[in-house]
Protein backbone atom coordinates (compact mmCIF):
# COMPACT_ATOMS: atom_id res chain seq x y z
CA UNK A 1 0.00 0.00 0.00
CA UNK A 2 1.20 3.41 -1.20
CA UNK A 3 -1.57 5.86 0.24
CA UNK A 4 -0.12 6.87 3.56
CA UNK A 5 -2.95 9.57 4.65
CA UNK A 6 -6.69 10.17 4.13
CA UNK A 7 -8.52 12.66 5.31
CA UNK A 8 -12.34 13.97 4.71
CA UNK A 9 -12.88 15.55 7.92
CA UNK A 10 -15.87 13.06 8.40
CA UNK A 11 -14.25 11.46 11.23
CA UNK A 12 -15.74 14.14 14.13
CA UNK A 13 -12.67 14.32 15.75
CA UNK A 14 -9.54 15.57 13.91
CA UNK A 15 -6.94 15.26 16.93
CA UNK A 16 -7.14 11.36 16.30
CA UNK A 17 -6.39 12.26 12.69
CA UNK A 18 -4.09 14.72 12.77
CA UNK A 19 -1.06 15.30 15.26
CA UNK A 20 -0.35 17.40 17.83
CA UNK A 21 2.59 19.42 17.96
CA UNK A 22 3.58 21.53 20.70
CA UNK A 23 6.55 22.83 19.21
CA UNK A 24 5.17 25.17 16.85
CA UNK A 25 2.67 27.78 17.35
CA UNK A 26 1.60 28.01 20.77
CA UNK A 27 0.12 24.74 22.44
CA UNK A 28 -0.17 22.92 19.19
CA UNK A 29 -3.55 21.65 20.07
CA UNK A 30 -5.96 21.09 17.17
CA UNK A 31 -9.01 23.20 17.78
CA UNK A 32 -11.98 24.75 15.60
CA UNK A 33 -10.76 22.67 12.91
CA UNK A 34 -14.17 21.04 11.79
CA UNK A 35 -16.88 21.93 10.91
CA UNK A 36 -20.33 20.30 9.27
CA UNK A 37 -22.58 21.61 6.63
CA UNK A 38 -22.16 25.71 6.53
CA UNK A 39 -19.21 26.78 8.15
CA UNK A 40 -20.33 29.92 10.78
CA UNK A 41 -17.93 32.26 8.71
CA UNK A 42 -18.43 31.05 5.04
CA UNK A 43 -21.95 30.33 3.01
CA UNK A 44 -19.66 27.53 2.09
CA UNK A 45 -20.38 23.68 1.94
CA UNK A 46 -18.18 20.76 2.28
CA UNK A 47 -16.87 19.84 -0.69
CA UNK A 48 -17.55 16.04 -0.51
CA UNK A 49 -19.24 14.44 2.15
CA UNK A 50 -20.42 16.23 5.62
CA UNK A 51 -17.25 17.45 6.64
CA UNK A 52 -14.78 20.04 5.86
CA UNK A 53 -11.78 21.36 8.01
CA UNK A 54 -11.81 25.10 9.09
CA UNK A 55 -8.78 26.23 10.29
CA UNK A 56 -8.27 29.88 11.13
CA UNK A 57 -5.12 31.60 10.67
CA UNK A 58 -3.95 30.90 13.50
CA UNK A 59 -3.69 27.76 13.80
CA UNK A 60 -2.45 24.57 11.69
CA UNK A 61 -3.09 21.00 11.26
CA UNK A 62 -0.13 18.82 11.50
CA UNK A 63 0.79 15.28 10.28
CA UNK A 64 4.07 14.06 11.37
CA UNK A 65 5.55 10.95 9.68
CA UNK A 66 7.78 10.42 12.98
CA UNK A 67 11.74 8.94 13.75
CA UNK A 68 12.75 6.80 10.80
CA UNK A 69 9.40 7.22 8.53
CA UNK A 70 10.66 9.94 6.53
CA UNK A 71 9.90 10.00 2.79
CA UNK A 72 12.15 10.73 -0.15
CA UNK A 73 9.18 11.48 -2.75
CA UNK A 74 5.41 12.63 -2.16
CA UNK A 75 2.72 13.01 -4.02
CA UNK A 76 -0.08 15.18 -2.30
CA UNK A 77 -3.61 15.93 -3.28
CA UNK A 78 -6.45 18.59 -1.05
CA UNK A 79 -9.21 20.62 -1.70
CA UNK A 80 -8.59 24.18 -0.75
CA UNK A 81 -10.76 27.44 -0.36
CA UNK A 82 -9.60 30.63 1.12
CA UNK A 83 -11.55 33.78 1.42
CA UNK A 84 -9.03 35.77 0.51
CA UNK A 85 -5.37 35.88 -0.57
CA UNK A 86 -2.47 36.90 1.43
CA UNK A 87 1.67 36.55 1.12
CA UNK A 88 1.43 34.16 3.61
CA UNK A 89 1.96 30.34 3.33
CA UNK A 90 -1.06 27.96 3.56
CA UNK A 91 1.02 24.75 2.80
CA UNK A 92 3.99 23.20 4.21
CA UNK A 93 5.99 19.98 3.63
CA UNK A 94 9.07 19.67 6.15
CA UNK A 95 12.27 18.76 4.46
CA UNK A 96 13.92 18.53 7.98
CA UNK A 97 15.23 16.26 10.81
CA UNK A 98 12.01 13.35 11.85
CA UNK A 99 10.34 16.11 14.13
CA UNK A 100 12.40 19.17 13.13
CA UNK A 101 10.73 21.88 11.96
CA UNK A 102 12.80 24.56 10.41
CA UNK A 103 13.16 23.80 6.82
CA UNK A 104 10.24 23.60 4.10
CA UNK A 105 8.59 23.62 0.75
CA UNK A 106 5.81 25.81 0.91
CA UNK A 107 3.00 26.98 -1.32
CA UNK A 108 1.45 30.46 -1.19
CA UNK A 109 -0.70 32.98 -2.98
CA UNK A 110 -0.66 36.42 -3.69
CA UNK A 111 -3.47 38.84 -4.81
CA UNK A 112 -3.56 38.24 -8.50
CA UNK A 113 -4.13 34.78 -7.68
CA UNK A 114 -1.00 33.39 -8.83
CA UNK A 115 0.43 30.68 -6.62
CA UNK A 116 4.15 31.07 -5.48
CA UNK A 117 6.04 27.96 -4.25
CA UNK A 118 9.38 28.74 -1.59
CA UNK A 119 12.31 27.01 0.16
CA UNK A 120 12.11 27.72 3.51
CA UNK A 121 10.64 31.34 2.44
CA UNK A 122 12.60 32.01 -0.50
CA UNK A 123 10.49 32.12 -3.81
CA UNK A 124 11.69 29.12 -5.67
CA UNK A 125 8.72 29.51 -8.97
CA UNK A 126 5.54 31.28 -9.33
CA UNK A 127 2.83 30.32 -11.61
CA UNK A 128 1.19 32.57 -14.05
CA UNK A 129 -1.82 35.09 -12.55
CA UNK A 130 -5.75 34.18 -11.95
CA UNK A 131 -4.25 30.35 -11.15
CA UNK A 132 -6.72 30.21 -7.77
CA UNK A 133 -9.56 32.26 -7.10
CA UNK A 134 -10.76 33.66 -4.07
CA UNK A 135 -14.11 31.78 -2.24
CA UNK A 136 -14.10 28.65 -4.47
CA UNK A 137 -13.08 24.90 -3.85
CA UNK A 138 -10.24 24.17 -6.27
CA UNK A 139 -8.15 21.07 -6.27
CA UNK A 140 -4.73 20.96 -5.55
CA UNK A 141 -1.80 17.94 -6.81
CA UNK A 142 1.18 18.62 -5.77
CA UNK A 143 4.63 16.66 -6.44
CA UNK A 144 7.35 17.32 -4.12
CA UNK A 145 11.07 15.00 -4.82
CA UNK A 146 13.50 17.58 -2.26
CA UNK A 147 16.48 17.04 -3.79
CA UNK A 148 19.62 19.69 -3.34
CA UNK A 149 20.02 19.72 -7.13
CA UNK A 150 17.59 18.08 -9.68
CA UNK A 151 15.08 17.81 -6.96
CA UNK A 152 11.31 18.39 -8.94
CA UNK A 153 8.19 20.37 -7.62
CA UNK A 154 4.82 20.32 -9.49
CA UNK A 155 1.89 21.89 -8.78
CA UNK A 156 -1.15 21.05 -10.40
CA UNK A 157 -4.92 23.15 -9.99
CA UNK A 158 -7.91 21.26 -10.99
CA UNK A 159 -6.50 19.27 -13.35
CA UNK A 160 -4.14 22.06 -14.89
CA UNK A 161 0.13 22.08 -14.29
CA UNK A 162 0.77 25.50 -13.37
CA UNK A 163 4.46 25.13 -11.76
CA UNK A 164 6.84 22.78 -13.40
CA UNK A 165 10.42 23.33 -11.22
CA UNK A 166 13.84 21.66 -11.52
CA UNK A 167 16.44 22.50 -9.52
CA UNK A 168 17.53 22.78 -5.64
CA UNK A 169 13.87 21.64 -3.31
CA UNK A 170 15.49 21.56 0.09
CA UNK A 171 18.17 23.55 2.50
CA UNK A 172 18.35 21.15 4.33
CA UNK A 173 17.53 16.90 4.16
CA UNK A 174 16.39 15.17 0.89
CA UNK A 175 13.37 14.04 2.78
CA UNK A 176 10.15 15.26 4.09
CA UNK A 177 9.43 14.41 7.84
CA UNK A 178 5.76 15.75 7.69
CA UNK A 179 3.33 18.23 6.58
CA UNK A 180 0.94 20.74 7.59
CA UNK A 181 -1.64 23.04 6.28
CA UNK A 182 -2.37 26.79 7.80
CA UNK A 183 -5.22 29.38 7.85
CA UNK A 184 -4.34 31.93 5.04
CA UNK A 185 -6.36 35.16 4.88
CA UNK A 186 -6.94 37.90 7.46
CA UNK A 187 -9.67 39.66 9.61
CA UNK A 188 -9.90 36.01 10.82
CA UNK A 189 -11.84 34.30 8.87
CA UNK A 190 -10.78 30.76 7.97
CA UNK A 191 -9.34 28.45 5.59
CA UNK A 192 -11.53 25.76 3.95
CA UNK A 193 -9.87 22.21 3.02
CA UNK A 194 -11.19 18.60 2.45
CA UNK A 195 -10.36 15.32 0.64
CA UNK A 196 -6.82 15.14 1.61
CA UNK A 197 -4.84 12.32 0.38
CA UNK A 198 -1.10 11.96 0.38
CA UNK A 199 0.98 9.06 -1.73
CA UNK A 200 4.38 7.56 -1.73
CA UNK A 201 6.11 7.29 -4.60
CA UNK A 202 7.09 4.01 -4.10
CA UNK A 203 4.98 0.60 -4.42
CA UNK A 204 2.28 -0.58 -7.70
CA UNK A 205 -0.42 1.07 -6.56
CA UNK A 206 -1.11 4.99 -5.50
CA UNK A 207 1.79 5.69 -6.26
CA UNK A 208 1.93 8.88 -8.48
CA UNK A 209 -0.79 12.17 -8.87
CA UNK A 210 -4.00 10.86 -6.94
CA UNK A 211 -6.38 12.87 -9.69
CA UNK A 212 -9.12 14.93 -8.31
CA UNK A 213 -10.51 13.23 -5.49
CA UNK A 214 -13.44 12.87 -3.67
CA UNK A 215 -13.90 11.07 -0.48
CA UNK A 216 -17.65 10.05 -0.33
CA UNK A 217 -18.01 8.52 3.40
CA UNK A 218 -19.54 5.35 3.82
CA UNK A 219 -20.30 4.27 7.07
CA UNK A 220 -21.81 0.83 8.59
CA UNK A 221 -25.66 0.08 7.88
CA UNK A 222 -26.10 -3.46 8.62
CA UNK A 223 -24.93 -6.47 10.34
CA UNK A 224 -22.52 -8.44 8.59
CA UNK A 225 -20.61 -11.97 8.52
CA UNK A 226 -18.65 -11.31 11.65
CA UNK A 227 -20.13 -10.16 14.94
CA UNK A 228 -17.76 -11.07 17.80
CA UNK A 229 -17.11 -7.87 19.45
CA UNK A 230 -18.98 -7.05 21.73
CA UNK A 231 -20.86 -3.44 23.02
CA UNK A 232 -19.38 -1.51 25.57
CA UNK A 233 -20.35 2.06 27.27
CA UNK A 234 -23.96 3.43 26.40
CA UNK A 235 -25.72 0.13 24.40
CA UNK A 236 -27.39 2.11 21.39
CA UNK A 237 -29.29 -1.61 20.07
CA UNK A 238 -27.04 -1.99 17.34
CA UNK A 239 -23.06 -3.02 16.22
CA UNK A 240 -23.46 -0.71 13.60
CA UNK A 241 -24.81 1.87 15.75
CA UNK A 242 -22.13 2.03 18.60
CA UNK A 243 -19.71 2.60 15.16
CA UNK A 244 -21.64 5.08 13.34
CA UNK A 245 -21.03 7.03 16.80
CA UNK A 246 -17.55 5.95 16.79
CA UNK A 247 -16.23 10.13 17.70
CA UNK A 248 -18.07 9.91 20.84
CA UNK A 249 -16.41 7.94 23.79
CA UNK A 250 -20.05 6.84 25.32
CA UNK A 251 -20.15 3.88 22.66
CA UNK A 252 -18.06 1.87 21.21
CA UNK A 253 -16.95 -2.15 20.60
CA UNK A 254 -14.65 -4.02 22.48
CA UNK A 255 -12.68 -7.56 22.39
CA UNK A 256 -10.15 -8.63 24.55
CA UNK A 257 -9.19 -10.92 21.90
CA UNK A 258 -6.85 -11.31 19.20
CA UNK A 259 -7.56 -12.35 15.38
CA UNK A 260 -11.29 -11.52 16.48
CA UNK A 261 -13.39 -9.93 13.54
CA UNK A 262 -16.52 -7.57 12.73
CA UNK A 263 -17.78 -6.50 9.79
CA UNK A 264 -20.75 -4.99 8.31
CA UNK A 265 -22.67 -3.85 5.56
CA UNK A 266 -21.99 -0.09 4.69
CA UNK A 267 -23.99 2.61 2.97
CA UNK A 268 -24.07 2.64 -0.62
CA UNK A 269 -23.01 5.92 -1.83
CA UNK A 270 -24.83 7.48 -5.25
CA UNK A 271 -21.91 7.94 -7.29
CA UNK A 272 -21.17 10.71 -9.71
CA UNK A 273 -21.84 9.71 -13.20
CA UNK A 274 -18.24 9.34 -14.63
CA UNK A 275 -16.65 8.62 -11.49
CA UNK A 276 -13.54 6.15 -10.89
CA UNK A 277 -13.48 4.17 -7.85
CA UNK A 278 -9.62 5.09 -7.20
CA UNK A 279 -9.48 3.14 -3.56
CA UNK A 280 -11.53 1.73 -0.87
CA UNK A 281 -10.48 3.53 1.98
CA UNK A 282 -11.14 1.85 5.84
CA UNK A 283 -10.34 4.00 8.86
CA UNK A 284 -11.03 2.74 12.14
CA UNK A 285 -10.58 4.62 15.24
CA UNK A 286 -9.34 2.92 18.29
CA UNK A 287 -7.35 2.61 21.03
CA UNK A 288 -5.89 -0.12 23.71
CA UNK A 289 -7.43 0.52 27.31
CA UNK A 290 -4.16 -1.43 28.85
CA UNK A 291 -1.64 -3.86 27.80
CA UNK A 292 -0.96 -4.42 23.94
CA UNK A 293 -3.11 -4.60 20.76
CA UNK A 294 -3.89 -4.56 17.51
CA UNK A 295 -5.95 -3.05 14.85
CA UNK A 296 -6.41 -4.19 11.22
CA UNK A 297 -8.98 -2.96 8.59
CA UNK A 298 -10.44 -5.49 7.00
CA UNK A 299 -13.57 -5.82 3.88
CA UNK A 300 -15.26 -8.69 2.61
CA UNK A 301 -15.97 -8.31 -1.28
CA UNK A 302 -18.15 -10.46 -2.84
CA UNK A 303 -17.14 -13.05 0.03
CA UNK A 304 -13.59 -12.60 -0.52
CA UNK A 305 -11.98 -11.46 2.82
CA UNK A 306 -8.77 -9.24 2.59
CA UNK A 307 -7.39 -8.04 6.40
CA UNK A 308 -4.68 -5.29 6.37
CA UNK A 309 -1.11 -6.23 8.57
CA UNK A 310 -1.92 -5.71 12.10
CA UNK A 311 -1.64 -1.52 13.14
CA UNK A 312 -0.19 -1.04 16.40
CA UNK A 313 -2.63 0.67 18.97
CA UNK A 314 -1.84 3.37 21.66
CA UNK A 315 -3.74 4.13 24.59
CA UNK A 316 -5.45 7.26 22.94
CA UNK A 317 -7.95 7.50 20.40
CA UNK A 318 -6.45 7.44 16.97
CA UNK A 319 -7.49 6.46 13.46
CA UNK A 320 -5.99 3.61 11.57
CA UNK A 321 -6.19 3.31 8.06
CA UNK A 322 -5.91 0.76 4.68
CA UNK A 323 -6.26 1.73 1.33
CA UNK A 324 -7.84 -1.12 -1.29
CA UNK A 325 -6.83 -0.08 -5.15
CA UNK A 326 -8.17 -3.36 -6.47
CA UNK A 327 -11.23 -5.44 -5.25
CA UNK A 328 -9.52 -8.64 -3.51
CA UNK A 329 -12.49 -10.53 -5.42
CA UNK A 330 -10.73 -10.40 -8.95
CA UNK A 331 -7.83 -8.24 -8.37
CA UNK A 332 -9.66 -5.74 -11.02
CA UNK A 333 -10.18 -2.16 -10.60
CA UNK A 334 -13.45 -1.10 -8.54
CA UNK A 335 -16.78 -0.55 -10.05
CA UNK A 336 -19.87 0.85 -8.58
CA UNK A 337 -21.32 -2.77 -8.91
CA UNK A 338 -19.10 -4.07 -6.42
CA UNK A 339 -19.88 -1.69 -3.92
CA UNK A 340 -23.50 -3.23 -3.52
CA UNK A 341 -21.34 -6.72 -2.71
CA UNK A 342 -18.82 -5.03 0.34
CA UNK A 343 -18.59 -5.19 3.56
CA UNK A 344 -16.17 -2.95 5.79
CA UNK A 345 -14.64 -4.18 9.63
CA UNK A 346 -11.90 -4.71 10.88
CA UNK A 347 -9.91 -7.49 13.54
CA UNK A 348 -7.98 -7.69 16.80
Amino acid sequence: MTRIFTAGAEEFDANSVWNKLDVIGGSGEIYDVQRFGKTSYLNTNPRTGRGLYQVQPATSLFHSFGVDQSKTELFFGFAANHPNFTAGHFFYAYTDDPDTWGNYVSIRPNSSGAVDVTRTGTSIATSVAGVIVANQWQYYEVWIKPRNSLGRIIIKVDGVTVIDFTGDTTNEEEFINGFKFTGNATQLLPSLYDDIVVNDADGAVNNTYPGMVRLLPIFPSLPGTNTAWTRAGVDLGSDEAQMRNGAFEFSMLQTPDADTLQDSIPDIPDLPAGATITNIVLSARAKVDAGAGVIAPMIIANGTSDISPDQTLISAWKHYQYAWAVNPDDSAAWDEADLSLLKIGFSS
